[in-house]
């Protein structure tokens, strides 16, 4: 019997509860509820009856899907190369800079992104192929033959170690001006395949030229030893500290214990950049230092140094040397130049007297 059947029988808004308990009775039909709540009632029971399901048609969860196992990235081969700069140190001397001059900031930030690239690693140089190189560099470096031998000797050696303890023995080349003691280490670094930065110690103003100045002064840049690192890729490059004979000391800032610690690689593989405010392994710089007269050469860079005395070239070497500067000019210019056979004969002599080799 419907409600609808018994609806006579009660005043209107009101329903039997009827069928809508779990035992329905006469008692049930007799028990009028408003009829906004049998509505409800009914339609919460509706919902829990069971569905037919339609023939032949079921509805089925797709499978769970397998887990993909995400390949690692292929590790690079490191061999040959070592860590400069540590991706984390690097991201801290970004949060540095946030403080810094928008002018600092515009010079900076793109010194941090070339440290970055490879992860802050660089490469060591090619020890068999340089050593062929040097091998030949000895006939026209007649007169630098020793620092070329411990040269050869320190790379052979290096080449039998592991690759983080590779370190050259920083050089000192004396002698009087004009011998070829800067030309040589300009080549060196042609020879080693590795960036070259000159540094004049006579026209130095402060220790910060290298380690960086404060970030607090407006002019304020990261140090040479930090960008000549950042900007190339090679962990060895060549530093000519030139005539640090005439070194000159500030009284704030002082270029002799700036230069003990790089030379010492201990305290070089932790330097630190006073501007970026980070450390960095600068421990395998090649230092190639020059002086003209030995006796004023600070005494704690001579612990520091293997010294060698360089004699001057003999004619027939500045022969060579000059012969040598023509070649290198028609391969810069792309023309050819010729030299007189007569004058050829006549400028060893003519550039011992007057053209010094530097």
């Amino acid at each position: 019997m419907s409600a609808s059947e018994r609806s006579s029988d009660h005043p209107p808004g009101f329903l039997p509860l009827g069928d809508l308990t779990a035992s329905p009775s006469a008692a049930t039909w007799r028990l009028l509820i408003p009829s906004d709540t049998r509505t409800v009632l009914a339609a919460a029971r509706q919902s829990k009856e069971p569905q037919e399901e339609t023939p032949g048609f079921s509805i089925e969860e797709p499978p769970a899907a397998a887990p993909v196992a995400v390949p690692a990235p292929p590790r690079r081969n490191r061999r040959g190369h070592v860590q400069i700069f540590r991706p984390e140190t690097l991201t801290l001397a970004a949060e540095n800079l946030q403080g810094a001059d928008r002018h600092q900031q515009r010079y900076a930030q793109p010194l941090l992104a070339q440290a970055g690239i490879d992860d802050g690693y660089r490469a060591l140089p090619r020890v068999r192929s340089t050593l062929k190189r040097l091998e030949t560099t000895q006939d026209l470096f007649g007169n630098l033959r020793e620092p070329i031998q411990k040269l050869k000797i320190d790379l052979t050696l290096m080449s039998a170690m592991r690759t983080k303890d590779f370190r050259v023995r920083p050089i000192l080349l004396t002698g009087q001006p004009g011998v070829g003691k800067t030309h040589f280490a300009l080549k060196l670094a042609e020879i080693l395949g590795v960036p070259m930065r000159k540094w004049s110690a006579g026209s130095a103003q402060a220790g910060f030229q290298l380690t960086g100045g404060d970030s607090a002064w407006r002019d304020a840049r990261p140090g040479m030893i930090f960008e000549v690192l950042a900007r190339g890729d090679s962990a060895t490059p060549v530093l000519v500290l030139d005539e640090v004979d005439k070194l000159g000391e500030s009284g704030r800032y002082p270029v002799t214990p700036v230069l003990l610690d790089l030379l010492e690689s201990g305290t070089a593989r932790a330097f630190e950049d006073t501007f970026l405010r980070i450390a960095f392994d600068a421990s395998r710089i090649i230092y190639v230092l020059t002086a003209n007269d030995l006796a004023a050469v600070p005494a704690p860079l001579l612990s520091r140094l293997e010294v060698f005395d360089i004699p001057a070239p003999d004619p027939e070497q500045r022969l060579r040397l000059v012969l040598a500067e023509v070649r290198r000019l028609q391969q810069a210019t792309g023309k050819r130049i010729e030299l007189d056979a007569s004058a050829a004969d006549a400028l060893p002599v003519f550039t011992e007297k007057v053209v010094p080799i530097i």
